[in-house]
């Protein structure tokens, strides 16, 4: 049916209906860009899906049914999409016999997160005038916490600590705590007697 041929409630149905779904899409779009601007963070490069964190052999659970010489294999990761540990069993041919789901924040950093819990305070525009000079070390290779309670880093987080020093690493200037799990800083200026607001500015 041509244009001419509409009757005036259908055309005004189309004109409302194209409107409707170019305001949909304006809003979509301009839901994006706030979550890129909120922090000023591109959040691409966050953790995702299972990530292992050690893998060693081990007696089987039903070792008195095999040789001295057969092993078990055990792993252990963290899961960002579940907010879990995980720890699996493989028996030697390589068959999965057991998996649990421990609570707790032992676990050891991978090279990729401790590089995600660096790359995200030298980002964050409260803590990234402090550590980005060339005299500045980050120590990050495995201090995971877990505190009962805290808003931030109680069950289901992945909170890392990354402490900033200078003189070779002998003198803190900063100690901030990442929550690999929610990609942010979550305390830019952690003071473990006792945490300063987690999300106020930095004084200088």
């Amino acid at each position: 049916m041509s244009e001419s041929n509409r009757s005036p409630a259908s055309l005004f149905r189309a004109c409302y209906l194209l409107a409707l779904s170019l305001g949909l899409a304006a809003c979509g779009s301009q839901a994006t860009r706030n979550d890129i601007a909120s922090d000023g963070i591109d959040h691409s490069g966050r953790m995702r899906g299972y990530v292992e964190s050690s893998r060693v052999t081990d007696f089987c659970p039903d070792q008195s049914e095999r040789r001295d010489d057969e092993r078990c294999v055990v792993t252990r990761g963290w899961d960002y999409a579940r907010g879990q540990n995980i720890v699996r069993t493989f028996d030697p041919n390589g068959n999965l016999i057991a998996t649990q789901y421990p609570p707790g924040a032992d676990l050891s950093l991978t090279e990729p997160e401790r590089q995600r819990a660096a790359a995200l305070v030298k980002l964050d525009p409260r803590t990234r005038d402090i550590v980005n000079k060339p005299d500045v070390m980050l120590w990050h290779g495995g201090f995971a916490m877990r505190e009962p309670g805290d808003p931030f880093c109680d069950r289901g987080s992945r909170c890392i600590r990354v402490i900033a020093a200078v003189n070779n690493g002998d003198d803190v200037i900063l100690h901030s705590v990442v929550d690999l799990m929610s990609d942010r800083v979550v305390y830019p200026d952690y003071v473990p007697s006792g945490r300063k607001a987690a999300h106020s500015s930095l004084e200088h």
